[in-house]
Formats: C-alpha cells, structure tokens, sequence
C-alpha cells in the first residue's frame, strides 16, 4: 500500500508530489492524459514555435514558485509587465471600484448589477470574460473583489506548460490512467482505474470542479452535501485561443496587446509577438468562447477580428493556424473557475477535506489566486503539508 495517490498531474497534483516526495512519503500520481500539465500545456510542433493552449503567465510572478523552477531549468523568463492597461484606465478603474465597494459592504451579487449602462460598459464586460471567462451576470462581485492583485506579470518564451513538464520530470507519474471511481470509507482509499485497483493511506484529488460536477470521479460513499454543492458553484468559465503563425517583419519588436472591437463585449484580446514569439493570437472569453468553440467558427472570427484592428495587411500575412477547444476537452471541461453570484464562499468549503485521507486541491479552492498557478501552488502543498501531518499520526 502507498501513502498517497494524487489524482491529476497538473499544477496543483505536481506541486503535491513535490512536497510529499520531499517528506520522504511513497506516492503515485494517475493522469487521463497523456502529457502532464492540466490546464498549462505548450504546443511547439503545429506552428514550428512555443504557442501555451491554457496557461501563459507567471502571474505574481516575484512571489511565483514556478518562476525559479522557470530559471532552475534554464528557460526564459521575459520581465516585462503587458500593456492591457494603455487607455481606458479610469474608467477600468471606477468599474472595479464599485465591484470592490459592493463586496466590503458584504454584498455577493452578480457584478452586471453594480455596474453603469455607458459607453465603456461593453469593454468591461469583454475585459471580464477574458479574466473570468464568464459574463458578468454569471460572475459573484465577492469573488471578483477578493481577486489579489498582481503586480508582475512575466511570459516565458518557451511556454509555462514547458515549466510544468520539467517541474514534474522524475516524479511517479502514470499517464493514460483515468481515474474512474474512489471508495473513501476508510481508514484509507481504494482508488479504481481501467488498469486495475490501488490502495492508499490517503487521496489528493486535484480534478478540474467542472469534471466533478458532472460526475467524471464516482464515489462510492456520498460525499457532504457542501462539497459537491461547492463543485457545481465553482464552474470553469470558457476561454481558447487562436494562434497564427506571421512573417517577423510583420510584427513588434515587443509584444504587444489590443482589443478587436472597443465598442462590443463579443470581441477578442488579440496579442502581437505573445512571449516573444513570432505569433499572432487571438484570445475569447465567456459566451463568444462557447459559442464559437461548438460551432467551429473560432479561427474564422480571429481572422476577422485581426483585420478590424491591425488592418487587412497583416490579416492576409495569417499563415498556418492553431485553434484551442477547452471546453470540449473532457479531462477539463472549460479553463477555470468563476464563483456563481452568491457563492464565492465555495472555494473555502472545496478546501475543507471530507476526511482525513480524502483532500481536494486546485486553483479553484484559492480563495486570492484562483484561475492561476499560483493558487494551484499554493492549494497543492497545504493539502500534501496536512496530509504529512496526518499520516505521521496515523498507524
């Protein structure tokens, strides 16, 4: 019998394994996939260049755990803060003054009824599903608030999911086992795959909420009813990305940032050179995402979006493409996770483990830094430090 099996080998399950293989603990890690990284993987073969399908940035990047793994193995971490932020700012800023005034009032409210019907409203709600990737009806104010702020924000050039692969190189992973029952009576867990059944002292299941809500994990004791309230409260909001490969002398020397259309929350974020590379990327949120991600028609709209805002020269010089579906992506179901209105306190229910040997972990249980590797960082290694706490006492 292990000590632990960690279900998931993304952000948060590979800074577990980290932390409980540092306390000499016998693990073993199941992914469905086959690659590790969750929601953080680099693409370099489609268009000859790193291209990060989900995560691409080191968010609090000076107090980031992943940016000295970033350095330790030899990548390139580009210090330099995006331009998201060039015009608008005031406006940007009242906007979220008043998200922040309705949470300290202690109001948890969908953010779309605190905010004014003006000509900067569509940005702002397109400025959400981008950060979100919900609309701002189906976004908590109190969980918005609640949203540390970030004051460095640094890309690297080969891509974070390559940051992740590295970090989780030696570590006991078994990848294309998808894990698909756990029976947690106790003491300990008998963890069920298509490869046969594993017993361990203990659990960490780090499974986007997405997946639990819709049952992909069966238990076969119920668990509290908070927790899987907590799971359909938590759902993951729908951002992709399209990426374009161009000819350099078509682009910046820098990366730089701009809005397809100004007027229209159904629009995208696009990215010129993104991490430094000889990229054009256009980038959906909230229903756009959805919408245009079931009917196939996101490189289209990319297309044009790119020549609403840098003209139709650059728009014809758009050579091959790569096209993102997270939504579809059943081992994740959507990018990350967005409280609904009225329940941004779900994140500290996801964090409480239902027993001893069971815990949950992920960028949705981080109350300051979710939707990040930060919060998946962070929610990882409290749930492997509680468990070697439990384990020492436990016969």
């Amino acid at each position: 019998m292990i000590d632990v099996v960690i279900i998931g080998a993304g952000g948060a399950g590979i800074a577990a394994a980290r932390r409980l293989l540092a306390a000499g603990l016998n693990i073993q890690i199941l992914e469905a996939r086959a690659r590790v990284g969750g929601r953080a993987a680099t693409d370099t073969a489609t268009l000859g260049v790193p291209a990060d399908l989900g995560a691409a940035w080191l968010h609090f990047a000076d107090e980031n755990p992943w940016t000295p793994l970033a350095r330790e193995q030899g990548l390139t971490v580009i210090e330099r803060e995006p331009d998201w932020r060039a015009d608008h700012q005031s406006e940007f800023e009242r906007n979220w003054g008043l998200i922040e005034a309705a949470a300290a009032a202690g109001l948890d409210v969908p953010v779309s009824s605190l905010l004014p019907d003006d000509a900067y409203r569509p940005r702002f709600d397109g400025i959400l599903t981008w950060f979100a990737g919900v609309e701002s009806h189906q976004a908590s104010c109190l969980d918005i608030a609640r949203y540390a702020e970030s004051r460095h924000d640094w890309a690297v050039a080969e891509g974070l999911g390559s940051v992740l692969a590295g970090a989780a190189a030696g570590l006991p992973v078994q990848l294309g086992t998808p894990v698909t029952a756990i029976d947690w009576r106790g003491p300990g867990v008998r963890v069920t795959t298509a490869a046969g059944t594993l017993r361990a002292r203990a659990a960490l299941v780090t499974l986007p909420t997405s997946v639990l809500a819709a049952g992909g994990l069966r238990f076969t004791h119920a668990l509290p009813t908070p927790l899987q309230q907590a799971f359909a409260d938590l759902p993951l909001g729908s951002c992709n990305k399209v990426f374009f490969r161009v000819d350099p002398a078509l682009l910046p020397p820098e990366t730089h940032h701009a809005v397809g259309n100004p007027h229209s929350a159904r629009t995208t974020s696009l990215a010129l050179r993104p991490a430094g590379q000889p990229l054009v990327m256009a980038y959906f949120g909230g229903e756009l995402s959805l919408e245009l991600e079931a009917s196939g028609q996101l490189e289209a709209f990319a297309r044009e979006e790119v020549a609403l805002a840098f003209g139709h020269d650059l728009a014809a010089g758009l050579q091959g493409s790569l096209v993102t579906g997270w939504n579809q992506d059943p081992w994740a179901l959507g990018s990350y996770s967005a409280a609904r209105p009225g329940a941004a306190n779900a994140r500290l229910q996801l964090a409480e483990p239902p027993a001893p040997w069971l815990h949950f972990a992920g960028e949705a249980s981080s109350v300051t830094h979710y939707s990040t590797l930060v919060g998946a960082w962070r929610s990882g290694t409290s749930a492997a430090t509680q468990l070697i706490e439990t384990l020492r006492t436990s016969p």
